[in-house]
């Protein structure tokens, strides 16, 4: 598959690549310019057009158990189909009763430690008042003492009644039911916690360990993987392309419904490393992260759970409004003082600022279709401050950049590849 950089990321790469200086064959100063024709068509910087996709359920949850809590009986197995609302599991009742009565005996032990102690001060105050002065001293150390009694025993009954709340919760919720429809994909039965108490009812309801889990097969999604160096080159709301990996003709539409950035998926090999070429001289390669993205379809028909796609941007292109020109990421322009816009582009081996005529928009990729002043067979350089007219230009050779940094012959040298399954 085609791996490619992301708009997002093209403008800070091209600062130390395209738009940085390097030494001409005469000596002076060179400004890198690369092709148009590699720019927007998926060269070296440009716009990541394709991903790898798969078909998922709509939806998955993850059913927890209290691994304080004896479960008495598992209704289900996996492969089972379960409506929402059908008991999964329950907990042994009778155990947690037992556990319930012994919370009331400390309850009850605390209420007389506490009442105890309390009229043990009420004596020793009395006894003190009538004692001779040198001895009033072992009083009052005897009444503190008897004091700091009761406030550990109020607190030790605090968390006994939360505990006797909590519990008082869980026989009512004895039966833990599904909340969704689906299938039973996993039962988890060594599954361990690493929390000590589990409140149902508190604010860490979701503690505890995995035990079930069940999938929604009725519906399906297309998920994918996102570089974070390709950030910029999805939206939410976008519409999308869904192609069969073994009938480039069959394709389903789809509107891109989340970017989930809060769970990065794990990098399990090299697809994770980019080449990156900065004007500091940290030439190398780095790693990176991958973020799911989903895709809700309009029509699911043909599809098969676990199915391999590829994923496009829908552009419109398949409708009949191809742009006329190349479609330059907005990156690359530049704008004189009465908002016309213009590129640095080679002439000749020279730099020069060339106008250019915008046509349409393309919001969510930021690219400018360009109508007048630029062909796919020119070569521009990206707009840094320090460029002049007349400079010389020198063209960017990505094997030979990767050579330089020691990864020649590697496939996808200073490129992004855009997911992977």
């Amino acid at each position: 598959m085609k791996k490619t950089i992301s708009a997002a990321l093209a403008g800070a790469l091209l600062l130390g690549l395209a738009g940085g200086c390097s030494k001409s064959a005469s000596g002076g100063a060179a400004v890198t310019v690369e092709a148009v024709s590699a720019i927007v068509g998926g060269g070296s910087v440009g716009l990541a057009d394709w991903y790898a996709g798969m078909v998922v359920s709509g939806e998955t949850a993850d059913v927890k158990r209290d691994s304080n809590k004896t479960v008495l009986k598992t209704y289900v197995e996996e492969g089972d189909m379960v409506r929402a609302g059908d008991p999964l599991f329950c907990y042994d009742s009778e155990k947690m009763q037992l556990d319930l009565d012994m919370l009331y005996l400390d309850k009850e032990n605390y209420a007389n430690t506490i009442e105890a102690a309390e009229l043990e001060v009420e004596e020793l105050t009395a006894e003190r008042d009538k004692a001779k002065e040198e001895d009033k001293l072992d009083y009052t150390l005897q009444i503190d003492s008897r004091k700091a009694d009761i406030r550990e025993a109020e607190y030790n009954s605090s968390v006994n009644d939360r505990k006797i709340a909590s519990m008082e919760a869980s026989l009512e919720n004895a039966e833990v039911v599904s909340p969704i429809a689906g299938r039973v994909m996993t039962i988890n039965e060594d599954g361990t916690s690493d929390y000590d108490y589990y409140d149902p009812g508190s604010a860490d309801a979701s503690a505890g360990v995995d035990y079930i889990t069940v999938t929604d097969v009725t519906s399906m999604r297309i998920q994918g993987n996102i570089n974070e160096m390709n950030a910029g080159a999805l939206m939410e709301g976008m519409p999308m392309t869904i192609r069969s990996r073994t009938d480039a003709e069959q394709t389903w539409s789809g509107t891109l419904s989340m970017i989930d950035w809060e769970n990065p998926v794990k990098n399990t090999d090299d697809e994770s490393m980019v080449y990156v070429s900065s004007s500091s001289g940290d030439d190398g390669m780095t790693t990176t992260n991958k973020y799911p993205f989903y895709i809700e379809l309009e029509d699911t028909e043909g599809l098969l759970l676990g199915q391999h796609v590829y994923i496009e941007p829908d552009t419109g292109e398949d409708e009949g409004d191809a742009p006329a020109g190349p479609m330059l990421p907005g990156y690359y322009l530049a704008y004189e003082e009465d908002g016309s816009a213009y590129v640095w582009a080679d002439n000749g081996g020279k730099l020069e600022k060339r106008a250019v005529t915008l046509g349409a928009h393309d919001e969510f990729t930021d690219a400018y279709e360009i109508t007048e002043g630029l062909d796919l067979t020119d070569y521009i350089a990206f707009p840094a401050e320090d460029l002049t007219e007349g400079q010389a230009t020198e063209v960017f050779d990505p094997s030979a950049a990767a050579a330089e940094s020691g990864e020649a012959g590697a496939e996808g040298s200073g490129t992004v590849e855009a997911v992977g399954f």
